[in-house]
């Protein structure tokens, strides 16, 4: 009879889970729980649009690497593919058909593939910020930028008619 109270009593009070542990599992849960919420959309963002910073980064590459250039010779611009390309963004001249770019397209969203809701300015600037005179004008194209939105911007050092400028791509 002496053996039979001591496993009752060993029952009743050795418990085999305490407050102290049921609180630290559950936090432990919780936290693990907010990471995953945390973390998830941030995995799947690139795959969702082409909005935000990799659209201009992804334009100025293109435009300092081939479409302006030779990909043999990239972030060297050539000077009659450069100049038509804004010329033909300004006044919608057609562009050279040996040039790397649509030489029909008459808006830069077009020319990008962009969807019509986002714009994009490319512009090409001296070293110190200021505007590069090309003949007729400046070496802009698109339309002027956004004060009103949220405007993500990537720029690129070319070599363009022996001289170093930015190419400067802002999209919004």
């Amino acid at each position: 009879m002496h053996q039979r109270t001591d496993r009752k009593q060993r029952t009743e009070s050795g418990r085999a889970q305490t407050t102290i542990d049921f609180a630290i599992g559950i936090s432990l849960f919780l936290v693990v729980v907010a990471a995953v919420v945390a973390f998830v959309p941030a995995i799947f963002a690139p795959f969702e649009s082409t909005d935000g910073p990799q659209t201009a980064d992804r334009i100025a590459t293109s435009l300092s690497t081939d479409r302006l250039g030779d990909p043999a010779e990239p972030y060297a611009l050539n000077e009659t593919c450069t100049n038509a390309f804004f010329i033909q963004l300004d006044n919608g001249t057609n562009a050279p058909a040996t040039c790397q770019f649509d030489v029909t397209a008459d808006a830069t969203t077009a020319l990008f593939g962009l969807p019509g809701t986002r714009d994009v300015n490319v512009s090409i600037r001296t070293l110190d910020g200021a505007p590069a005179n090309r003949p007729g004008g400046e070496y802009v194209a698109g339309p002027p930028v956004s004060e009103a939105n949220a405007v993500n911007a990537a720029q690129r050092i070319v070599r363009f008619d022996g001289e170093t400028y930015r190419l400067l791509v802002r999209v919004w």
